[in-house]
């Protein structure tokens, strides 16, 4: 790690804590020196100018976070880093991660100088690494692409940067010490720096020159890496929610049907589903940053306006929907919610049940529907011949059937009045006895489309609704609509 002199720690306490890992580093022939408080750190790390400052987090006279402020603000020692020593779940103002470290008290003697040595190492290496005139290469594994990016702009260096990892190749180039372009794939500018700055593997070589780039980025490096580093962690953070890069994206509404005042990048998003539906295809040809655009598709599928396909699954799979977005779209405006397409909602199918036997056959229908939500009813066993809840039918992320049981004799005709309210339509099993009164005041009064529904081969005039059999259900379910929205029509 080149001389022993040649690098200085400078540890600020008061609790006396690091006085064993200090005597540990003098042994190995660092420079190394302790203050108490805020003020003598402060002081000392300005005559000093040391490479690494060891500081707890509550720091007598000049905090630790006040402290590191001044020092970065001072040219002598605006490049110093920083180990914060605290409590579990601390934070310190102004803490950089790509250049500092923050360990949890209670600590071990062996963990801070691990910590410590580790620093200083991958800094010695970075260090020789672009201290060489000469073209040099190595291993990001070994060298950080963020140490080495700041060492070239400290040095002020000429260059093309060029990373590989696996089959994908990216550059960087610097002029003075300065990015002022980056390129992966077809994209360049900040967009593909931030790419790059997320490549934690791979090869590196670096070959000095002026660079033949146009001027794309202008942001000053640190600025540049710090966003950078803080749009990769935003994007960690939220991983478990978002779509895998070769998933495929479909539009749900049609685009005249969006609400008004979108944003602009929202707005090229929905533009660009026209054209392109894998995830890295859209990434590619927008031109706004990819963590803006993960964030929009995160939130376009939350509110149902798009959905997610993996490629695998539209070869295997061949399940029609059994409404399209279109039709859902002309249910909610028959029950006044034009404006509201993004909220979730839900209307009432209704199965006239005087017998038990029905709700049993109609469930184990159900449960031949991936869309088939149980209630609880359903899952305990508690179905009677009773109102009952049967569950959900569930069309898409914002719209569902709620499914319903209603008893069918004449003494029952009180109950069925409330639940005329969203109501999308009725199911009358056929075979069934005693289901006129029923069936007259749904149609006739109520003007709700009723269908007769059998679980056994019946007439002509019957959807017969096999185990399995989604394409009935899609028939019966397009009948309903129909009829549902004549008058919407007429």
């Amino acid at each position: 790690m080149g001389e022993p002199n040649s690098r200085k720690i400078l540890f600020a306490g008061a609790r006396g804590d690091f006085s064993a890992v200090a005597e540990s580093l003098l042994r190995r022939g660092f420079e190394v020196e302790s203050r108490v408080d805020g003020t003598q750190a402060l002081e000392r790390a300005l005559a000093l100018v040391p490479d690494l400052m060891v500081v707890d987090v509550d720091l007598p006279l000049i905090g630790a976070a006040r402290l590191a402020q001044i020092l970065r603000a001072n040219p002598r020692t605006d490049k110093l880093a920083f180990i914060f020593v605290g409590p579990e779940g601390g934070e310190v103002e102004g803490f950089r991660r790509h250049r500092d470290h923050y360990l949890v008290r209670p600590f071990n003697t062996e963990q801070v100088l691990s910590v410590t040595l580790g620093h200083l190492m991958r800094r010695e290496r970075t260090e020789q690494v672009t201290r060489q005139s000469k073209q040099v290469e190595g291993n990001l594994e070994q060298v950080s692409l963020t140490d080495m990016l700041q060492i070239f702009g400290h040095n002020r260096k000429d260059g093309t940067l060029t990373l590989e990892c696996d089959e994908r190749r990216g550059t960087i180039a610097l002029l003075e010490g300065g990015v002022i372009n980056a390129r992966v794939g077809r994209v360049e500018g900040e967009k593909a720096f931030f790419r790059l700055l997320s490549w934690e593997r791979g090869r590196f070589s670096f070959f000095p020159e002026i660079p033949d780039e146009e001027v794309r980025i202008t942001r000053p490096l640190e600025h540049l890496i710090m966003e950078g580093l803080r749009q990769i962690d935003e994007l960690n953070a939220v991983a478990a929610d978002l779509p895998s890069p070769d998933s495929l994206l479909f539009l749900k509404v049609p685009l005249e049907r969006l609400p008004r005042g979108l944003r602009p990048t929202t707005q090229e998003i929905l533009v660009l589903l026209e054209y392109y539906q894998r995830v890295e295809e859209i990434l590619d040809h927008c031109p706004r940053c990819d963590y803006d655009i993960w964030q929009i598709i995160r939130i376009l599928l939350e509110k149902g306006l798009v959905e997610e396909r993996r490629e695998e699954s539209l070869a295997t799979n061949d399940l029609t929907p059994l409404l399209h977005s279109d039709e859902i779209i002309l249910i909610k405006d028959h029950f006044g919610e034009r404006d509201t397409l993004l909220e979730g909602s839900t209307a009432k199918l209704i199965l006239l049940a005087p017998r038990g036997s029905d709700i049993q056959s109609f469930i184990r229908y159900l449960q031949s529907m991936p869309e088939y939500e149980p209630a609880a009813e359903v899952l305990n066993g508690a179905v009677t011949a009773g109102v009952c809840d049967l569950g959900l039918l569930r069309m898409g992320e914002t719209f569902a059937l709620r499914l319903l049981s209603l008893p069918a004799g004449e003494d029952a005709a009180p109950l069925w009045s409330p639940f005329c309210r969203r109501l999308f339509g009725v199911l009358s099993p056929a075979g069934t006895d005693n289901l006129d009164a029923a069936e007259s005041f749904f149609s006739k009064r109520s003007d709700v489309p009723l269908a007769r529904v059998a679980f056994v081969p019946e007439g002509e005039d019957t959807f017969f609704l096999a185990k399995g059999n989604r394409e009935e259900l899609r028939r019966l379910l397009v009948s309903l609509l129909t009829r549902l929205t004549q008058k919407d029509v007429s």
